[in-house]
């Protein structure tokens, strides 16, 4: 984690590819918060921004829920990223058993993103027999029925018979049955396994973006 992390931070602007137009740029942006997943944030309308790894002292260490919170972020995005979650998370997620950190401000996660807010809220990974990689996957989403043709890249998963009392399975794959996305209960955190922003879909998955959105401008009104 601290290998592979950006070495700076930056606010983005953005926003997808249009037919005949080309990239746009978000010139009024309502909130606060890897190119096409801040494109897709941008779009709706924010501007985001991409925090890193802190130096102290010539050591680097994760940012801190504290100095999150002290930016008064509409929102958080936990992003993808290589290697075992567990063993990222020993840099990436603090120690918060009772969840008391959690769920103060909107907060969306995706691929490691995801398994991050589960080993949060206490739940575990397992190494998967056989990886998901590629676009063509199907999802189905519980809360909904619908299925959704995802992009993946991944050999770890969130293992739901761990999940806490609180963080409520709402994505399972139709390939293996395994979990796909969480959502803590009156909370307005949820992740997904997938890549939303990859379009395999193409559209399928776009309304979770939107959905952080409105959670943001309801938490930001509210």
């Amino acid at each position: 984690m601290p290998q592979v992390t950006s070495g700076q931070r930056f606010t983005w602007d953005e926003t997808p590819w249009a037919w005949e137009k080309g990239f746009g740029r978000q010139t009024e942006p309502e909130f606060k918060r890897r190119r096409h997943r801040l494109r897709h944030q941008a779009q709706h309308p924010a501007a985001a921004r991409r925090r890193r790894l802190q130096d102290h002292g010539g050591s680097r260490r994760p940012t801190s829920a504290e100095d999150i919170l002290a930016m008064k972020p509409d929102g958080v995005f936990l992003s993808n990223g290589p290697g075992d979650p567990a063993e990222t998370g020993n840099n990436a997620v603090p120690g918060d058993p009772e969840g008391d950190r959690i769920g103060h401000i909107p907060t969306f996660g995706i691929c490691l993103g995801h398994q991050m807010l589960g080993l949060a809220v206490g739940a575990k990974t397992t190494k998967m027999h056989q990886g998901h990689h590629g676009a063509n996957h199907p999802v189905r989403d519980e809360t909904t029925g619908k299925v959704e043709i995802t992009s993946m890249n991944h050999g770890f998963a969130v293992d739901q018979a761990t999940l806490p009392k609180g963080a409520t399975q709402t994505h399972v794959s139709l390939f293996d049955g395994s979990n796909c996305g969480i959502q803590l209960d009156g909370k307005p955190v949820f992740s997904v396994q997938y890549h939303p922003e990859a379009s395999p879909g193409p559209r399928d998955s776009h309304y979770l973006f939107k959905r952080f959105a409105d959670l943001m401008r309801a938490n930001k009104n509210g």
